[in-house]
């Protein structure tokens, strides 16, 4: 300190000293006024100014070193290198150029502004001491002379950053003395740590140089140059004070006109619902609506400033608060937008939006915001709600498979959310997508549909789209989705967004593929199913329509394919259907449909029949086919068929009617010429009359409780005492006619008709019982028939036990009859454990028509039988003298009584039959030969008549035979 303060005392000429400060203040004061002005200006000036503020500035800072250089003390005749001068003084007006431009256009940073100049005004004074031309040389003190730089450099970054801070004041005066100590400063410091070395010789002066009073001239010519931008900035800036002044009246008289207009403003604002406010630059309220002091219970004067605040809700003021003050900061209105609750009058808090912006001054400052609060409670909560359920609805998307996806008609990009990751496997999927991306992914073969679809959609006013597609996946594989979105519309009906899911259906799709297969298909056979067969006749039908071909209809049935699954079992049953189900395929066009209808029936349809009888040919390779015995196993099994064919239009016009006519084309040749096709006649339409006619009689009979049991007596061969009766059904008009069952034969194999027939029968014979018993009459065992229709649900012995108790009667004299077909159908494990159930409740089970079904003796040793009954067919081949003819009688008497049981002789209507019966064994005798079936008033006398005596053979030998009416 003490070498700097000797340095400008002792080593330099004080009036130069002076001079150089003044030069220096002149410069930087012009300097710093004119670069305050750029940062007034706007953009487009502001450039000019910046450049005239670095070349006022650089000229200064030249002329005052070169000024302080002359005033430096010394004996040597110093001459200066113009060329090396010139090259300093472009420098400096570069570098404070420069500083300008970077720090102080666009983005203001003044400390980087001040850095370029502090290092224009070294590379001036380096330059400008090498611009000295004398007999010696210079030396630097490197630390003084790096302090100098320091000390320049951290004053000059100190200027600029003052000068952005005093921008707003009338005049930046603290950066003009910041700058005017960086310049001297610098110079004065680094001349401390010069030391002159003279030298002996002369230094001869070349090139373009000076001596001291040229160089001074120079400096002349640059102070009056600064003096010029000196007073061109003072003229300039009297020019701007006049203008402001006449912007000042304008303003005075706007304002008188404002104030015309304040109190109908004051009106409109009293009106509003919205509530309007006045704050200062500062953000304190100077003036808010009436309606707000009616709306907070708040006096108006006591929310000035920032009062207000005393009203909103505690959770929200910070948010409040900090928006509040970011905008104040900011200067504008981007965020003085905030919503928050008030506590209204009643206490209750209520949802408002704020919104404020600034007006400014010519000169761009905030000089007072204005603003309104408006209430949105409402929205608020609808907002809530809505959110409430997107994330609902973002959660269940997440817990299920959906692809969420948005996408924006104005940006033409989508974006996407969900389990896209899972199911579609992109991972540019994080990012938006364009609609190519999304229609490139569509399966060729849908592209087309899919956008006609969403077209249609969006053309047509639709809120809601949705389509199915196949859609490429990250693995190359297709995969089935479903594609459903809202169609958000602005208010001109134009579709602006569409938000919408993608699901994965593929599984869904085979699930539902394979259970259309199996809703359509056999699953024993693989072939159409009943349903699927109905399609494909009525569209042969349609199309034969329109051809005016012909379409057969055929109807096949295996032949004893009950028998087959009886002895063989179920399983080879199976597989003769499988088999059976191959070889039609494989023996028909293909265009002929091969369907099981159920159980072993089949059906073929054959279209485009040319000729009605061009059916003929396909199926005598269906014929073929089929001669061939099955393999099951190691066993060949022969199996033949029966066939019914129909053919549209001749049979039927309706297919319904087709498959009629075809079904009792089968029926016919089942029973006529089994093994063979039978083609529909007219005639077989009257047995179908006929079968429905016999099904109207019996509903109509069990509708008139007309149905009642006749009984005819079994009589015991040996005492010729009657042990019992068979309940026969019979049928009473309205005439008093006694109708045999015959009359109803097809009700037997209606299900629901049979079991009415059979309850009717047991509520009669239980009634007949009771009454018989109460008059002291005791019948014996009384016998019913059952059809297999009741076997079929499992309440058989509950409905006997239920008609035994009804009329207080037990079950002990109840015998059971049935057929051989019911024992050995397909409810044949069921049936017998039902009369496993009736044996235990006293009821015996006798086996009707023996010998003329398909029992064996295994089955009379599995099921429980305690009565065989011998058929009428063959008591009426008895002939003694043709020992044949009672062959099969002789072997079933014989069995029986090996295996104990009971036998009973249907049909006996001669004495030769009874004699010869009675003796070979047989139990029990029934027939006209005895008595015919008698109503139940007529049993008591029955019975009362053989009570006078036993029929003794000797009685049996006088009889005349009997025959049935």
């Amino acid at each position: 300190m003490l070498n700097l303060f000797e340095t400008i005392i002792h080593e330099h000429d004080q009036r130069l000293v002076a001079l150089a400060l003044g030069i220096c203040a002149i410069s930087t004061l012009t300097g710093t006024a004119i670069a305050q002005m750029s940062m007034k200006a706007d953009l487009v000036h502001r450039r000019g100014w910046l450049i005239l503020a670095g070349v006022v500035t650089g000229l200064g800072v030249w002329t005052t070193h070169f000024t302080a250089m002359l005033g430096y003390r010394n004996n040597l005749d110093i001459h200066f290198d113009l060329s090396v001068s010139a090259y300093s003084l472009v420098l400096a007006i570069g570098f404070t150029v420069a500083g300008g431009l970077v720090g102080l256009q666009g983005k203001e940073r003044g400390i980087l502004a001040g850095a370029f100049v502090g290092v224009g005004i070294a590379v001036a004074h380096f330059l400008d001491m090498h611009a000295l031309r004398f007999a010696g040389s210079v030396v630097h003190d490197p630390l003084i002379t790096l302090f100098a730089g320091a000390v320049g450099l951290v004053l000059a970054a100190w200027a600029g950053h003052l000068l952005l801070r005093w921008r707003d004041q009338i005049f930046a005066w603290p950066a003009a003395i910041a700058l005017s100590a960086a310049i001297l400063s610098f110079h004065f410091i680094a001349m401390s740590g010069v030391r002159i070395v003279p030298a002996e010789a002369a230094v001869e002066m070349s090139g373009w140089t000076a001596s001291v009073d040229e160089l001074a001239t120079i400096i002349v010519v640059a102070f009056l140059l600064m003096l010029g931008a000196a007073v061109t900035y003072t003229w300039h800036s009297e020019r701007l004070a006049r203008a402001t002044a006449r912007q000042q009246r304008r303003l005075i008289h706007t304002l008188e006109t404002l104030r015309e207009t304040q109190d109908h403003h004051r009106a409109y604002i009293e009106l509003n619902p919205q509530i309007a406010w006045v704050a200062d630059r500062y953000g304190m309220i100077t003036e808010v609506a009436p309606l707000w002091g009616e709306l907070v219970g708040l006096p108006r004067e006591a929310s000035y400033g920032e009062g207000w605040a005393k009203v909103v809700h505690p959770d929200d003021l910070p948010l409040v608060t900090r928006h509040w003050r970011a905008a104040i900061e900011a200067g504008d209105g981007d965020s003085a937008d905030v919503r928050y609750r008030l506590r209204m009058s009643d206490g209750a808090f209520r949802w408002y939006r704020a919104r404020a912006r600034p007006r400014h001054d010519a000169e761009g400052n905030v000089v007072a915001w204005y603003g309104s609060l408006e209430d949105i409670h409402d929205q608020v909560l609808g907002e809530e709600a809505l959110r409430s359920s997107e994330e609902r609805y973002r959660l269940a998307s997440r817990a299920t498979s959906d692809v969420i996806w948005d996408w924006s008609f104005q940006d033409q990009r989508a974006t996407w959310a969900g389990a896209y990751k899972k199911v579609l496997g992109y991972p540019e999927l994080q990012s938006e997508t364009d609609f190519d991306w999304w229609l490139d992914r569509i399966h060729p073969d849908d592209r087309s549909r899919v956008l006609t679809s969403q077209s249609a959609a969006l053309k047509g006013g639709a809120e809601y789209w949705h389509e199915e597609y196949r859609f490429r996946i990250a693995t190359g594989e297709w995969i089935d989705v479903k594609t459903r979105c809202v169609i958000v519309r602005d208010g001109d009906e134009r579709p602006i967004r569409l938000v919408g899911s993608m699901l994965d259906v593929t599984q869904q799709k085979t699930v539902e593929a394979e259970l259309n297969w199996a809703a359509l298909h056999d699953p024993l056979t693989k072939l159409p199913n009943r349903t699927l067969y109905r399609k494909r006749k009525r569209a042969a039908i349609d199309d034969a329509r329109q051809s005016g071909g012909s379409v057969a209809l055929i109807v096949l049935d295996l032949n004893n394919f009950k028998e087959l699954n009886d002895t063989l079992g179920h399983a080879a049953g199976d597989r003769v259907l499988e088999q059976t189900a191959q070889r039609l395929l494989e023996s028909l066009p293909h265009t002929a449909s091969v369907a099981r209808l159920g159980g072993d029936e089949f059906a073929i349809i054959l279209p485009e029949l040319s000729e009605p009888d061009a059916y003929a040919g396909p199926m005598s390779y269906v014929s073929t086919a089929m001669e061939e015995p099955f393999l099951v196993g190691d066993t060949r099994v022969p199996v033949n068929f029966s066939a019914g064919v129909a053919l549209w239009p001749r049979d039927g016009e309706d297919p319904a009617e087709l498959l009629i006519a075809a079904d009792l084309a089968l029926y016919s040749a089942k029973e006529e010429m089994p093994g063979t096709f039978m083609e529909f006649t007219p005639t077989l339409r009257g047995a179908s009359e006929r079968r429905s006619q016999m099904l109207f009689l019996a509903r109509q009979a069990l509708e008139q409780d007309s149905i009642v049991p006749f009984y005819q007596p079994k009589i015991d061969l040996r005492t010729g005492r009657v042990m019992g009766w068979e309940a026969l059904l019979r049928i009473c008009s309205a005439d008093g006619t006694i109708l045999p069952p015959s009359e109803i034969q097809a009700a037997f194999s209606d299900s629901e008709v049979a079991v009415r027939l059979t309850e009717r029968m047991f509520a009669r014979v239980f009634a007949d019982l009771a009454n018989w018993r109460a008059v002291g009459i005791d019948p014996g065992r009384i016998a019913v028939n059952l059809s297999a229709a009741d076997f079929r649900g499992p309440d058989l012995a509950s409905r006997l036990q239920a008609h035994a108790e009804a009329t207080e009667q037990g079950l002990s004299a109840i015998d059971i009859e049935v057929t051989e077909t019911v024992l050995i159908g397909q409810l044949g494990p069921e049936v017998s454990r039902m009369l496993q159930e009736l044996r235990k409740m006293g009821v015996m089970v006798a086996l009707d028509d023996f010998g003329t079904g398909y029992a064996s003796l295994t089955h009379l040793q599995e099921f429980p039988v305690d009565v065989i009954k011998i058929d009428k067919s063959f008591i009426e081949r008895i002939d003694e003298n043709n020992p044949k003819a009672t062959a099969v009688i002789d072997a079933v008497l014989e069995m029986a009584m090996r295996l104990g049981m009971q036998t009973v002789a249907e049909g006996i209507e001669t004495m030769e039959q009874a004699r010869y019966l009675r003796a070979r064994g047989c139990t029990m005798g029934q027939g006209y030969f005895f008595d015919r079936p008698l109503p139940a008033c007529e049993v008591p006398r029955a019975l009362s008549s053989e009570t006078k005596g036993q029929w003794e053979v000797v009685r049996l030998r006088s009889l005349k035979s009997r025959t049935a009416p």
